[in-house]
Parts: structure tokens; C-alpha cells; sequence
């Protein structure tokens, strides 16, 4: 995975408010697009978390932080996509990741 364009990405989204404007309405497909112009070459598997909304995924502490930039990520009825991921899959480490990175854990 890529994640050091994923955190790019992120990074941009919290410095760049034009930037981050421009995420508020996209859904996951415009997302990827859209990161696209901007420069940003994400990996196969970063694509699919955006385009499945971080289906299934037990483990990702950026989720909620890409959420919040991507609001049209988020499933109507979920208040984030850590919310979304833990009806999709069964782990323990769910919640805590939510604590953890609003305790202040870095992405």
C-alpha cells in the first residue's frame, strides 16, 4: 500500500482549504479522480478503500481522518468510517482504534 501518498494526501486536505473544499460533495470514484489532478498517484489498494469506503478494512488509523476530509465517503446513518468498517468486519480493534486517534495518535 502506499501510504505515503495516502498521507500526502491527507496532509493536504488539512493544510489547503481550497484543496479540502473541493473534497466536501465527491464520492469515491470522483475522489480518486480528483486526487488524480491534483497529483497524487495512489496505489490499487488505497483506490479500493476509497472506492468500498474502507469496507471490511479491522485496521487503518487514517479512516476517520479521511472521512471527515471526504465526507461523501461516509455511508448515510454512520457518523464515521470507522463506524462503517465495524459493521463490515468483526474485530475488537475497531473501537479502540477510534481512541486512539482521538487521544491524538498520528495518522
Amino acid at each position: 500500500m502506499s501510504k505515503s501518498e495516502l498521507h500526502a494526501f491527507i496532509d493536504r486536505g488539512l493544510s489547503d482549504e481550497a484543496f479540502r473544499n473541493g473534497l466536501k460533495e465527491l464520492g469515491p470514484e470522483e475522489i480518486i479522480d480528483y486526487a488524480a489532478k491534483n497529483g497524487f498517484s495512489f496505489s490499487d489498494e488505497i483506490k479500493g478503500r476509497f472506492i468500498n469506503r474502507w469496507k471490511g478494512v479491522y485496521f487503518c488509523p487514517q479512516a476517520i481522518i479521511v472521512g471527515e476530509l471526504c465526507p461523501g465517503l461516509i455511508p448515510a446513518g454512520y457518523k464515521n468510517l470507522i463506524h462503517y468498517a465495524q459493521t463490515t468486519c468483526s474485530s475488537s480493534n475497531l473501537k479502540e482504534e477510534e481512541g486512539d486517534f482521538r487521544s491524538g495518535a498520528r495518522y
